[in-house]
């Protein structure tokens, strides 16, 4: 296989239907990728619903529902407006998945197009390494599996959400069986850890082992999704969760104010959450000396999880207000 060397930052969960300052923290993020001259970006889902003025033009049936289906309901589409442009202005390419917030008030047809993705899964040739973007966003109806959209998954049992279809899994390990690249498995669920993971992680580890029974063919996955950092071995690959761009989800349990109640009333979800003071999101290199991974530390604005008492079994890994730098090895990962 070629020598892979590509370099892009990836970010996760930046939720601009939760947060007051996604906007800043998308600047932060875009003024870092021109100042490394990065080849692309990445985004690990969860950036936010289409806007009324995007569903009105494309897809009205669905703007007619958005109040009524939307999880955290999101009148500021302004917001919405100016990132999208930011993204476009920018001129760096752009990749992601699809988030199962993204999909609250429209179709993933619709969600892609918003995206500019071509599909909810599909893959990509950089620097020599093949990326594979998943869709980890079905829910099981019995036998069969129904795509998220509208947010018809929040009334589901944790266990019928978020799994992979059997022909995304056929066209995944063809994907790698075919790449003249080593590869690197994108979703927004986990798929290594053990919590909010996919329910058929099973069946992804089997590729894995077929895949690089005879070379190392797949040799990493990120996540977004669980808004924490952390990296763990599976089969050998690491799966690195990154973190989310803006806060931990902690749940209305612990309801606190960290801004101005002027901001609380404008945002009423973010009392749920823990947010962090900065932007977090990762610089990653992939060279033949390994996978460089450049994060950011910050601190939460008021009290920790663990100052509330949010148990520590309720997180795969510890909540942080960072994203680690780490150097993992191209060969086969222990632990």
């Amino acid at each position: 296989m070629a020598t892979p060397d590509v370099s892009f930052i990836v970010y996760a969960d930046l939720h601009v239907d939760i947060m007051h300052d996604a906007a800043a923290r998308m600047q932060v993020m875009l003024c870092e990728a021109e100042r490394y001259h990065v080849d692309f970006i990445l985004h690990l889902g969860d950036i936010m619903y289409p806007d009324a003025d995007f569903l009105a033009e494309h897809a009205p049936e669905s703007l007619a529902l958005r109040e009524k289906t939307a999880w955290f309901v999101c009148d500021r589409d302004d917001e919405k407006h100016r990132i999208r442009a930011m993204i476009q202005e920018n001129g760096i390419e752009s990749f992601g998945v699809l988030g199962n917030h993204d999909m609250d008030s429209c179709t993933k047809a619709t969600a892609c197009r918003y995206f500019g993705m071509p599909a909810p899964y599909y893959s990509f040739d950089r620097g020599g390494i093949r990326f594979i973007a998943l869709d980890t966003n079905l829910i099981r109806d019995g036998d069969t599996l129904i795509d998220f959209a509208h947010c018809n998954y929040r009334d589901s049992k944790r266990a019928d959400t978020n799994w992979i279809d059997p022909a995304q899994l056929q066209w995944l390990e063809a994907q790698v069986m075919t790449s003249p690249y080593p590869c690197v498995l994108l979703s927004h669920a986990a798929i290594g850890d053990s919590q909010l993971n996919i329910h058929n992680a099973e069946d992804v580890f089997a590729i894995i082992r077929r895949a690089n029974a005879d070379k190392r063919r797949i040799i990493l996955a990120m996540n977004g999704h669980v808004h924490i950092d952390g990296v763990c071995a599976r089969e050998g690959v690491p799966f690195f969760d990154v973190n989310s761009m803006s806060n931990l989800w902690i749940g209305h349990k612990y309801d606190t104010v960290r801004y101005s109640e002027t901001i609380h009333r404008a945002y009423p979800h973010l009392c749920g959450t823990a947010p962090y003071w900065d932007a977090l999101f990762a610089r990653v290199t992939i060279n033949s000396e390994g996978i460089h991974i450049v994060g950011r530390e910050s601190s939460f604005v008021g009290p920790s999880p663990q100052a509330l008492g949010v148990p520590a079994e309720a997180t795969f890994h510890a909540p942080s207000a960072s994203i680690a730098s780490r150097v993992l090895s191209l060969d086969e990962m222990r632990g």
